[in-house]
């Protein structure tokens, strides 16, 4: 998740560029290139101000739902939510598995998109709450994400199954015209709630999700 980042145009072989030319609509590449000084404005102050301004909103909502047990973490725009029972032996980092705002990408060309155009699903890209899991852990885990029989009662709570990238998480969704409205008002603090709504459920979830890590766990165990 992060501000949108053009791709190296040098770097693409023949069969890329061919690919983007033959993709193109002339009508519509006219248009662009007649609209070009507007739409670079807009797209950087979509980038910066207004996602950031949203995201800081954001973690304020998200703060405000998290309680003991849980921790809340801010990490460079992208809050992570821990709980102690989650926390390896030598209670290092954030733990064996936490919740974590993040961008799931489903854009073929991997480009990256504003935090704005991911929460109002204008893209092909999905905002949500997700369950991460610590690097030594991530292949048991992806295991039992295939394993319906393991997550049916975590999908019961709320939560997604990402198939391409075997990731779970709970949605975050805010209509374009809401968020528009929040900004014409100049208080985003209604507008943001999705946010804290998504972070509830996956918290709602713990007593599933410890029986998920339990599994995980004893599956890294026997290896």
């Amino acid at each position: 998740m992060g501000l949108p980042l053009h791709k190296d145009v040098s770097s693409m072989d023949h069969e890329q560029r061919t690919k983007a030319t033959n993709h193109q609509d002339p009508e519509l590449a006219a248009k662009v290139v007649r609209s070009i000084g507007e739409i670079e404005t807009q797209f950087f102050h979509a980038a910066g101000p207004l996602s950031e301004r949203m995201m800081s909103e954001a973690l304020v909502a998200i703060e405000k739902v998290v309680t003991s047990p849980w921790e809340f973490i801010e990490n460079d725009w992208t809050p992570q939510v821990v709980c102690p029972e989650w926390k390896m032996t030598r209670g290092v980092g954030t733990g064996d598995m936490w919740l974590q705002v993040t961008e799931i990408s489903a854009d073929e060309d991997e480009y990256e998109h504003t935090w704005i155009a991911a929460v109002t699903k204008t893209v092909p890209s999905q905002l949500c709450v997700q369950l991460m899991f610590r690097k030594g852990l991530q292949d048991h885990a992806q295991a039992a994400i295939k394993d319906m029989k393991a997550i049916g009662p975590v999908l019961e709570k709320g939560f997604v199954r990402d198939d391409a990238n075997l990731a779970l998480f709970v949605p975050i969704h805010i209509p374009a015209e809401k968020l528009a409205q929040g900004f014409a008002q100049n208080d985003l603090t209604p507008t943001v709630q999705p946010f804290a709504k998504a972070m509830q459920a996956a918290l709602a979830a713990k007593p599933v999700l410890d029986k998920l890590l339990e599994g995980i766990r004893a599956a890294a165990k026997t290896k």
